[in-house]
């Protein structure tokens, strides 16, 4: 797709009933998380992360920008050993000359195991590289090792950003991944299929929305979220976004519909598919003094039945004082339809988001579980990212401290858990008759 029974009263019968009907799956209850661990460890900062577990083996992949390794950012990524249970250390996944800027890594995976690393890079000839220019650049994930890095965009100019000049994100088609490249409001798209991209689209317009995520359903149809304009355009309002949804359908998008309008104000923002179908649409308000809109900080839900959108309720359970400083939905439900939350959480102090910890909540669809403390901090934890396997979840976000100088320090911390997940048919009664 481009965008762009009879018997004797003194006798029982039991009759079993075999049910047809497709293998499912049972949650039991999950161990705890683990204790958190220090990915990165580096002397500068680490920030960015992103997060993907390899369906076929388990393995989970964590990458991240990081600037204390070279003169500029790298990308840096460990991964976890399914069968060792351990993360493997930490690898230079960019390795760019001195004068390059590497950020803003995406990671995905397909259902069969073959998976992909994207990330942009950005040099100045007044930098000291040979010229001027911008690039997204790809490996791929063999089974064993990442293939050599290549160049899947190029552009004659130094843009500007960190972690990364675009935003990307890959989308699991049914037979493919797509991918967005995304620069405000504009896009192009290429598709990667067998270890071939296609060719990249023209840059298509999305009216009014920055695209935050994709998803696409069974036949293929992509769903969107984005923050788009506030409802309130009036003084600081204007710098406030509200939480969009819109539809394409292999031929154009549709007109993008307002879902947080004039209840909040969008932080984050999160689409995924429960098992039933029903398409999610999450959003948190910070609860800032200089909206008028932004009356709350929680995480707010919409549902898509197919035919409306529900009223906006309260997914997290609200205490005095509280903020949401931002959260990670997982993209789809795992093998027991089963959703995946995660956010974080602090105090609001005169406007400002502080000690803030991790937290973590499973839905069924309908209602959202009770919550878990994944890690408490001694300084700031917050832009939690969050990837499901079919035995258990994983969890990255960025830890905040002050180590001296005017900037604060971070590391990419992550803790796992690993579920019971058990295979089963569905269940034979004995039918009793007399």
């Amino acid at each position: 797709m481009n965008p762009n029974g009879t018997g004797s009263r003194w006798r029982w019968l039991f009759t079993f009933l075999a049910l047809a009907g497709p293998a499912q799956a049972a949650r039991l209850a999950p161990d705890d998380w683990t204790p958190a661990r220090n990915l990165s460890h580096t002397p500068g900062r680490s920030f960015y992360a992103a997060l993907a577990v390899n369906p076929a083996t388990g393995d989970a992949f964590a990458a991240w920008t990081d600037d204390g390794v070279a003169t500029w950012e790298e990308v840096m990524g460990r991964r976890w050993d399914h069968a060792s249970q351990m993360w493997l250390a930490v690898e230079n996944l960019s390795q760019s000359a001195e004068w390059a800027r590497d950020g803003g890594p995406a990671l995905i995976f397909d259902g069969q195991g073959p998976g992909l690393l994207i990330w942009t890079r950005t040099y100045s000839a007044s930098q000291g590289a040979p010229a001027s220019g911008h690039d997204v650049l790809w490996r791929a994930w063999d089974g064993a090792a990442w293939s050599p890095e290549q160049v899947l965009m190029h552009g004659e100019a130094a843009l500007p950003g960190s972690p990364g000049a675009f935003g990307l994100i890959p989308v699991q088609m049914p037979d493919a991944t797509l991918l967005f490249i995304t620069w405000g409001t504009s896009y192009r798209t290429a598709e990667y299929q067998n270890g071939v991209w296609s060719d990249l689209s023209p840059w298509g317009y999305v009216n009014l929305v920055n695209l935050a995520q994709v998803i696409a359903d069974d036949a293929g149809n992509l769903h969107a979220a984005g923050y788009g304009p506030n409802s309130n355009q009036s003084g600081y309002n204007y710098w406030f976004h509200d939480a969009y949804y819109l539809t394409y359908d292999g031929a154009a998008w549709s007109e993008p519909v307002n879902l947080s309008y004039t209840d909040g104000v969008a932080g984050s923002i999160g689409l995924t598919f429960d098992g039933q179908g029903r398409l999610h649409l999450l959003w948190s308000d910070p609860d800032s003094p200089f909206s008028d809109e932004s009356l709350k900080s929680a995480i707010w839900e919409r549902v898509y039945d197919g035919a409306s959108w529900t009223p906006n309720v309260e997914v997290t359970a609200y205490s005095d004082a509280q903020a949401i400083n931002g959260f990670s939905l997982a993209p789809e439900s795992d093998v027991t339809g089963t959703l995946h939350l995660a956010w974080s959480e602090g105090l609001l102090s005169g406007g400002t988001h502080i000690d803030l910890d991790i937290y973590h909540q499973y839905g069924d669809g309908t209602t959202w579980g009770s919550e878990q403390k994944v890690y408490t901090s001694t300084t700031d934890s917050r832009y939690p990212v969050l990837a499901v396997g079919s035995d258990g979840e994983f969890l990255a976000w960025q830890e905040i401290f002050w180590a001296g100088g005017t900037l604060p320090d971070s590391e990419v911390y992550a803790s796992f858990q690993v579920d019971l997940i058990v295979p089963h048919t569905r269940t034979y009664l004995p039918v009793v008759s007399k």
